[in-house]
C-alpha cells in the first residue's frame, strides 16, 4: 500500500521547517514556435508521479532557506529499505519553469529495483538568476547526504540526474567544485550523473544560436559572453579526473544534432582530462518522451540507467 507523508508549514522535520511550493515565475520568452512556422504542439499527457505498491512518499522535504517556497524536495523509498542507492532528479524548463512533481513513471520504475528516488524544485529564473539554480542544486545534494540514511539510502551511493536545463545543472555542480563546497562537500562524495537529453553545456555557443534558447540563456546568466563561459559545464572540464562518472544520453532525430553533438563533446573532453563519461543514443524518442516514458511499461531506456549505475561500482 502506497504511503505518503506530508511536510507542511507546521510540521517539522529533522529540525527544518517544511513549506509548501510555487513554481509560478513568468518565463522570459514563449515555448512554442509561431502558428505559421510550426503546427501546434498536441496537448501532452501529465507527468504526475506513478508509484509503486510498496512505495513511501514524502512531500515538501525542505532542503534549504534561500526561497522556501522552492527549496523543497520529494522523496520515494521502497518500503524497508536498507542502505539502496539513491538518484536525485533535476527537472528541466529553460531554468525558468518545470516541478519537482513532473516525474511520471520514474518513483515506481526506481523503487521496484530497491532505488530510493528524489526530486528537487530549486529556484527559478528571471526571478532568480545564475548561481541561485545550481546553488540550490548542491544544497539538495548536501541535504540527502547528511539526511538519507534516516529513510533508508546509502549516502555514499548518491546518484544526481537532470532532463534538459537539469543536465545542464547536474554536470555543471559536478564540474566545477565550487558549489558543492559551499555545503563542505566535493564532487566525488556523488557516485554518478546522469544527463538525460540536454545540450546546454557551452552557453556561449548556444546563446549565438537560433530559435528560444539564447533569450532563456541571457536572461538566466547575462549577456557576458566571460560569464556564460564561466556558468558552462564545458569550461571546467579540467576537473574531470576530481568528478564523478557520467552518463549522456541524446536522441537520434535531426532536430537533436546540436545537442548531440554538445553531449558527444562533453563525453570526449571529460575522457580527454582523466574523467569517466559515455554517450548513448535513445532511438526514436522526442525530448518530450525520453524523459516522460522513461521506466513506464514497454519502455527499455531505463535498463540503460539500471546497468550503469552497477558499472560504477
Amino acid at each position: 500500500m502506497k504511503t505518503i507523508h506530508y511536510y507542511g508549514m507546521v510540521l517539522t522535520l529533522m529540525g527544518l521547517i517544511g513549506c509548501s511550493q510555487s513554481n509560478s515565475t513568468p518565463t522570459p520568452a514563449t515555448h512554442d514556435a509561431p502558428a505559421t512556422t510550426r503546427a501546434a504542439r498536441p496537448p501532452r499527457p501529465p507527468q504526475t508521479p506513478v508509484l509503486a505498491d510498496t512505495t513511501i512518499e514524502h512531500r515538501n522535504i525542505p532542503y534549504g532557506d534561500a526561497d522556501p517556497s522552492l527549496n523543497t524536495l520529494d522523496l520515494y523509498a521502497p518500503k524497508n529499505a536498507n542502505h539502496a542507492p539513491v538518484i536525485l532528479f533535476i527537472h528541466g524548463g529553460e531554468w525558468t519553469k518545470g516541478d519537482k512533481r513532473d516525474v511520471s513513471s520514474k518513483p515506481k520504475f526506481f523503487n521496484e529495483h530497491g532505488i530510493i528516488f528524489a526530486s528537487a524544485n530549486y529556484r527559478l529564473s528571471p526571478k532568480a538568476t545564475h548561481p541561485a539554480q545550481v546553488s540550490d542544486v548542491a544544497g539538495a545534494v548536501a541535504w540527502l547526504k547528511t539526511h538519507i540514511s534516516k529513510f533508508g539510502g546509502d549516502p555514499n551511493r548518491i546518484f544526481i540526474m537532470g532532463h534538459s536545463a537539469g543536465c545542464h545543472l547536474v554536470t555543471l555542480v559536478t564540474l566545477d567544485p565550487q558549489y558543492l563546497e559551499q555545503f563542505g562537500m566535493k564532487p566525488t562524495d556523488i557516485r554518478g550523473v546522469i544527463a538525460w537529453s540536454g545540450g546546454m553545456y557551452n552557453l556561449p555557443d548556444r546563446e549565438k544560436g537560433t530559435g528560444q534558447y539564447p533569450a532563456y540563456i541571457r536572461a538566466t546568466f547575462g549577456d557576458s559572453e566571460s560569464a556564460q563561459w564561466a556558468a558552462s559545464p564545458r569550461a571546467h572540464v579540467d576537473n574531470a579526473q576530481s568528478a564523478p562518472p557520467y552518463l549522456f544520453a541524446s536522441l537520434d532525430d535531426p532536430h537533436s544534432a546540436n545537442s548531440r553533438a554538445a553531449a558527444q563533446e562533453m563525453v570526449d573532453q571529460i575522457n580527454q582530462h582523466g574523467g569517466r563519461a559515455q554517450q548513448v543514443i535513445l532511438r526514436g524518442k522526442s525530448h518530450f518522451a525520453a524523459n516522460h516514458e522513461l521506466g513506464a511499461p514497454g519502455d527499455t531506456t531505463g535498463r540503460i540507467i539500471l546497468d550503469w549505475m552497477q558499472s560504477t561500482r
